[in-house]
């Protein structure tokens, strides 16, 4: 029984079926389940998720299910389940991941410890074996694990620092109105957490708190349309590096463009055969360091060298990366250079 819960795990779900039980039941023994609510969204699934999820709804007051006649994205029913959400703090509950049985204890007690800090996350486990329990693993011999790098704003806007399990306060939504923007199908978490830090801090917490499931056959979504995944990445970021850009004196972007002339100086081709030849060698090297994208590392450094006025090097650098990469951000800003 839960009177006044202090966390809410909100699940979207579509077909399936036969995850959503194993994650029920991992949610239900977290060591603070007293303190639990579990939101169910089924966004107009096929599969009979209403049969298992039933028999839990009769036994559980802290679980309520919500259900669609339609399909809707995973942003549209995150945002419902938290409307009706009635925790301090929130987490996603994806229904093939699964949780260190403190894990929602040891986030939430970083929030509680840290109030300048509006969300946390943790490191994972990858794994490929459906419905695996954090108990059935030895993490000293799980060489797959996902080490999320410690938060920083400027790697924020290569990429998304954030994995799979964070947890964050529902103040955020309610009392600042940054929401889930439901027009992504599979970055919007990305653009949430950009919105979160042009007000709060993030911590990263040097501990693996849950497992990620990677299909064997790479259908995750994110894995699947990895194109898209770029692109949405892109057309998010693209404003907050513009501003950080604009934002920021010119001897520190020139400073930060330095530190990263190695991506820019190797040829493309050699850099990719570079890392692969390192993570043969090396690969928990590689696995704990954060290496920028090529693609983000020019489009900064053409930004850089345009407000520096040195034009010829930014088309220079922009016909570089275009002659391996399609970026349209990149042929975009070459088109404007031209005319300058």
């Amino acid at each position: 029984m839960v009177d006044k819960p202090s966390i809410s795990a909100i699940i979207s779900t579509y077909n399936s079926a036969k995850f959503i039980e194993g994650r029920i039941i991992d949610l239900l023994e977290q060591t603070i389940s007293n303190k639990l609510e579990i939101i169910i969204v089924n966004s107009g699934s096929k599969e009979d998720e209403d049969s298992i999820i039933g028999k839990y709804l009769n036994e559980h007051s802290n679980i309520h299910y919500i259900k669609t006649n339609e399909r809707e994205s995973i942003y549209k029913a995150w945002n419902r389940a938290i409307l009706v959400s009635h925790g301090k703090y929130i987490t996603n509950a994806n229904t093939d991941d699964r949780l260190r049985k403190d894990a929602l204890e040891i986030l939430s007690n970083k929030l509680e410890g840290h109030p300048d800090v509006a969300l946390v996350y943790a490191d994972q486990v990858v794994s490929n074996i459906a419905n695996l329990s954090f108990h059935e693993l030895d993490t000293k011999k799980q060489k797959n694990i996902h080490i999320c790098p410690d938060y920083s704003y400027f790697k924020q806007l290569d990429r998304c620092l954030v994995f799979s399990q964070p947890m964050w306060r529902s103040k955020i939504h309610f009392h600042d109105n940054i929401w889930f923007d439901e027009k992504y199908e599979i970055s919007g978490d990305y653009d949430f957490y950009l919105r979160i830090t042009q007000k709060y801090k993030m911590l990263h917490i040097n501990e693996t708190l849950g497992i990620f499931y990677l299909s064997p056959r790479r259908d995750n979504k994110s894995h699947k349309e990895m194109d898209k995944v770029i692109l949405e990445r892109n057309d998010i970021s693209e404003k907050y590096i513009y501003d950080f850009i604009n934002s920021t004196p010119i001897n520190e972007l020139v400073e930060i463009k330095n530190r990263l002339a190695f991506y820019t100086r190797i040829p493309i081709p050699l850099f990719y055969v570079w890392k692969r030849v390192r993570m043969l060698i090396s690969p928990s090297l590689i696995q704990n360091k954060f290496f920028h994208s090529i693609e983000f590392v020019y489009f900064f450094s053409i930004l850089v060298l345009e407000k520096q006025r040195k034009l010829r090097d930014a088309i220079k650098l922009s016909r570089r990366l275009l002659r391996y990469y399609d970026s349209e951000r990149v042929g975009d800003r070459l088109k404007l250079l031209l005319v300058k």
